[in-house]
């Protein structure tokens, strides 16, 4: 056994002994730290607030089922709502309209002198109403639901959940007694006691002091690392690197993670914030601290800060390369070629992917630590770097499940770990186990130092059963998503991996084919097609297949194409049909790559080139999107083939495999950086990603709020109504239908049309009354609310005037334009449709009116259009003003000056706007925090609101885009905080699970798998 001349026998025994006993002691501190007991944070909800009579309140909860409910009911309250006609609600905690979620909740009525509850839609009471004074108490908690009677048990459900709450609503206003006591679910609110703070420090000592002594002792023999020489290719790659801070692309998931850190300041955890109930992320949390620690670190939440941190993963990850190359190549790693071969390579797969916030690019760079020490492993048969190596791979894993492909560089050091296994005496095996074991238990602080063993068991039940989980035999969908003719299968993204797809076929096809000398550059590329083929091959364990997760091979794969631009992965002495073969792959692999789109969705594909990208959603518009050289699409494989055949005949040292892939690299990364470089100049003066970025440099770090403006109420408005409206068919002007309300935001007073009436056509035509405008007129718009079943044959317009209203129907020729309203399709609730006054062409407009018609008969079509208003530009910022908003798991990243919403206290903030990202991509990121099937955190506010858009923009206004994104105001149905909340403690112990959040009973969610 190597150990340091001098050591005798004994010292050398004694030594193992102590590393086996610390690697026992370090195990057992792990185990104890799972189950240690923590302070968990339970708040109270009692409503009405202290001093005040009971009012209806909106109470958003999430998880929507609180762990305890205590709800009072006087008799007195129900006899009084039992008098009025038709009865009354004394207490109901979800509304009426909601669908199926009203059986959801609790329900206290009185009516015709029978007094009725029901919970979580079934009824638990049901009984006359007694004379006299007494007094009714509901009581639910995971025992079920029970209702007593001053004291009396007279009615029981023990198979009921605890109902949702989603408001606390009353009939019975100002009613004395009347009170709710709830305890919120906020199970995961938690910190460590003195106890598990004790084992957390044991743990982390004992785990540090065996692994130096590890180190130290199993150092083994041999050489160590190599430090590369330094080269302008590592400048190019920090200069790059430092550009894309400001102008690489917003991964769709950016602000998702964002929210979470930044949710977890205020509640003290790390929770899906979107969905799943906001329960712990735990043990996958590793990426998510940091950004938490960097946020709080800068106290600046925006994208260009938090970007940093991609920056220097990514520039740890190339270093940590740089080193590996060189210390697998020696001498031919001191060529210019192999530090251009890593920087390339390096830039291909980081550049569309590792410039983001997810957890992946902490992952590569984790994966990275692993292959470096992996090599000094094996350079030096050490088993104490081995053990850190373990540490690193595990602790790469806290970051996301797709953090097992660091465990893939291990395997390079199975074949002398076998030979030392065979040679080791029993206890030196026994030892090297329980230090391994030990060395992976650095996952332990990570991943329960803020939470309990009972905390992440629950948590992984519910993203198991919240969120669609895919077998390993389903990986094929990975590569299916990557092929998708959308922003998922963007060309930038698909080069990388397909590339390396290729190459790992080429080297397949010479395995076996080279000489026994092909020295230090084949047996790299061998190891590195090995470890990047089993990395691929673990990703297929992963529950979820994103394209993101590919990243996570990126450290691996990124050596196996710098190894395969230094030296050609197939042999020079093969078959011609062997060369055949492997030159055909990767130019199909190149080709496939390149016929995907330049479509950089979300807010990354404003000013863009290749093609109209207002028109994605046919076959034809996507292919016209991918990338070209003027007419050579670069998607042609002639154009590939040619490429191969000039290796192949003029460039025999370069041959046709190596050929395609030094020229596909290099324009994959020259065309990465080009589009992101045209696209903020054809987007300019608007705003962009890039200007965002710099801006940020002088100080101005608010992001897209600055450029944003919507529009309000202009005064003075419109004036009174010239005339009368001219109707037609079913158009009438009435009251509508009690599904049909009111606009939320109309103008005092104000007349609505429709044509939704029982029995009838549903067809007709509007033209409203004139309305006067107002002298002075400055980028001023007519807003119209409307409201119905729109398809082509309904149809909206803004009449504008330079005559007289005043004088009669000012319509004469060459006085009135009409301005068509854009198609928006089906708008079962209200929206606001806005034209501006200078699309008109009109000098001096004097009035305006709407003209509808409605052609088509049916139920299932109606139009409703209310008062139109005048409207003017105004900053976002003064709409905001301080108010808390929803910035959305999209966009979040770009409003970081505004007061985000706190998921905590297992309550929702009820937001006064909702900031939502367009792009086009509305339907498939709007109902993810709403959407009961996955938990989402915001159902029980979407349930107790309407959501109104305000008309914006961008100012300046840039290229033409799908549309920058949306303003809503948020109206309720009741005022928001009427409660008093008061967060006590409790001690819990570590392996206590409370009662789950899963089932089908609890959402109505059935398990998909």
């Amino acid at each position: 056994m190597p150990i340091r001349a001098g050591r005798d026998v004994g010292d050398r025994r004694r030594l193992g002994w102590v590393i086996a006993a610390l690697a026992l002691v370090t195990g057992v501190l792990g185990i104890l730290v799972m189950l240690a007991p923590v302070i968990a944070d339970d708040p109270v909800v009692s409503w009405p607030r202290a001093g005040q009579q009971p009012s209806s309140t909106v109470l958003p909860l999430s998880p929507y089922r609180p762990l305890q409910l205590t709800a009072t009911v006087p008799c007195a309250t129900l006899r009084a709502l039992d008098a009025r006609p038709g009865g009354g609600e004394a207490l109901r905690t979800v509304p009426a309209d909601v669908g199926t979620a009203p059986g959801e909740g609790l329900v206290v009525t009185a009516d015709q002198g029978v007094v009725t509850v029901t919970a979580s839609g079934a009824e638990v009471l049901r009984q006359a109403l007694p004379g006299g004074p007494c007094s009714y108490q509901v009581l639910a908690d995971a025992g079920g639901v029970r209702v007593t009677r001053d004291g009396a048990g007279i009615g029981t459900r023990t198979d009921l959940l605890v109902p949702q709450v989603a408001e606390l609503q009353t009939d019975a206003v100002g009613a004395s007694g009347l009170s709710v006591q709830l305890h919120t679910d906020a199970r995961y609110q938690s910190h460590p006691t003195l106890l598990k703070t004790a084992l957390l420090v044991a743990h982390g000592l004992a785990l540090a002091a065996l692994l130096v002594l590890a180190w130290r002792w199993w150092r083994g023999a041999g050489p160590g690392l190599v430090r590369p020489r330094p080269s302008w290719a590592d400048a190019v790659v920090v200069a790059v690197s430092l550009f894309w801070v400001l102008a690489g692309p917003v991964n769709i998931d950016d602000s998702w993670y964002l929210l979470m850190a930044r949710n977890a300041m205020q509640s003290g955890y790390l929770g899906n914030v979107i969905y799943q109930f906001n329960v712990t992320e735990n043990p996958f949390v590793a990426s998510q601290y940091v950004m938490q620690a960097w946020g709080a670190l800068g106290g600046d939440w925006s994208l260009g800060w938090m970007r940093l941190l991609p920056l220097a993963y990514g520039l740890a990850t190339y270093a940590l390369l740089r080193v590996l190359v060189a210390t697998a190549l020696g001498r031919v790693a001191q060529r210019s070629l192999a530090a251009w071969a890593v920087a390339a390579a390096h830039l291909l797969w980081w550049l569309p992917y590792g410039m983001t916030l997810r957890p992946e690019p902490l992952i590569a760079l984790g994966t990275a630590g692993v292959l470096v020490l992996s090599e000094l492993a094996r350079r030096r048969r050490s088993v104490g770097v081995f053990a850190v190596a373990v540490a690193v791979a595990a602790l790469t894993v806290t970051a996301s499940p797709t953090g097992l492909v660091a465990a893939a560089p291990l395997v390079v050091c199975l074949p002398w770990l076998w030979q030392w296994w065979r040679a080791e005496s029993a206890r030196s095996r026994v030892t090297a186990v329980l230090l391994v074991g030990a060395a992976a238990s650095i996952v332990i602080p990570v991943a329960f130092a803020d939470a309990t063993l009972g905390d992440v068991l629950e948590s992984v039940a519910v993203h198991r059963w919240y969120y669609r989980q895919y077998a390993w035999y389903d990986e094929y969908l990975h590569y299916a998503d990557l092929l998708v003719p959308d922003e998922r299968g963007a060309w930038g993204k698909r080069l990388p991996v397909l590339l390396t797809l290729g190459v790992l076929l080429a080297v397949a096809l010479g395995a076996g084919r080279r000489p026994g000398t092909a020295g230090r550059s084949g047996r790299l590329l061998g190891e590195a097609a090995a470890i990047t083929a089993l990395g691929l091959a673990v990703l297929a364990l992963t529950p979820t297949k994103w394209v993101n997760h590919f990243e996570a091979v990126a450290a691996p794969a990124t050596v196996l194409l710098a190894a395969a631009l230094i030296r050609s992965p197939l042999p020079r002495r093969v078959s011609a049909a062997t060369m055949a073969i492997g030159s055909a792959g990767l130019v199909a692999a190149v080709s496939v790559a390149f016929a995907g789109p330049n479509l950089w969705r979300p807010l990354s594909d404003w000013g863009q080139p290749f093609g109209n990208h207002l028109l994605i959603d046919r076959p034809y518009d996507q292919s016209l999107l991918a990338p070209s050289l003027g007419p050579l699409a670069l998607r042609n494989p002639l154009l590939w083939l040619a490429v191969a055949a000039v290796g192949w005949w003029w460039l025999r040292r370069l041959g046709p495999t190596r050929a395609v892939l030094v020229t596909a690299t290099g324009l994959g990364v020259v065309l990465m950086l080009l589009v992101f470089t045209v696209a903020p100049l054809r987007q300019y003066p608007g705003t962009s990603v890039t200007l965002m970025n710099l801006r940020a440099l002088t100080g101005r770090t608010c992001g897209l709020a600055p450029a944003v403006q919507a529009l309000t109420t202009a005064k003075p408005g419109l004036g009174p109504a010239v005339g009368t409206a001219a109707l037609t068919g079913d158009m009438r002007a009435a009251p509508l239908p009690e599904s049909t309300p009111v606009p939320l935001r109309a103008p005092p007073n104000s007349t609505v049309w429709h044509d939704d009436v029982p029995s009838g056509t549903g067809t007709g035509s509007l033209q409203t009354p004139w309305y006067p405008l107002p002298g002075h007129l400055v980028d001023a718009s007519v807003t119209v609310p409307m409201r119905g079943k729109l398809n082509q044959e309904q149809w909206l317009a803004v009449q504008v005037t330079t005559g007289d209203p005043t004088t009669g129907d000012p319509a004469t020729p060459g006085q009135v334009r009409t301005v068509p309203l854009p198609a928006v399709g089906d708008k079962p609730d209200w929206t606001e449709l806005t034209v501006a006054l200078a699309d008109a062409g009109l000098a001096a407009p004097t009035a305006v009116r709407v003209v509808a018609q409605d052609r088509v008969a049916g139920p299932n079509s109606w139009l409703a259009i209310a008062q139109p208003r005048l409207t003017a530009p105004r900053p976002v910022t003064d709409i905001i003003a301080g108010r808390p908003v929803f910035a959305d798991q999209v966009s979040a990243a770009l409003w970081p000056c505004e007061q985000q919403i706190a998921v905590r206290d297992g309550l929702v903030q009820p937001p006064a706007l909702r900031l939502r990202a367009a792009d086009g991509m509305e339907g498939s990121i709007l109902y993810n925090s709403t959407f009961a099937d996955n938990g989402g955190t915001l159902l029980q506010v979407d349930r107790t609101a309407k959501f109104v858009e305000l008309p914006s923009q961008l100012t300046p206004p840039g290229a033409p885009t799908l549309g920058w994104g949306h303003v809503d105001e948020v109206i309720y149905l009741h005022p928001v905080d009427l409660v008093d909340l008061h967060v006590e403690t409790l001690r819990r112990a570590g392996w206590t699970r409370l009662p789950t959040l899963i089932g089908q009973r609890y959402t109505g969610r059935v398990y998909t798998g």
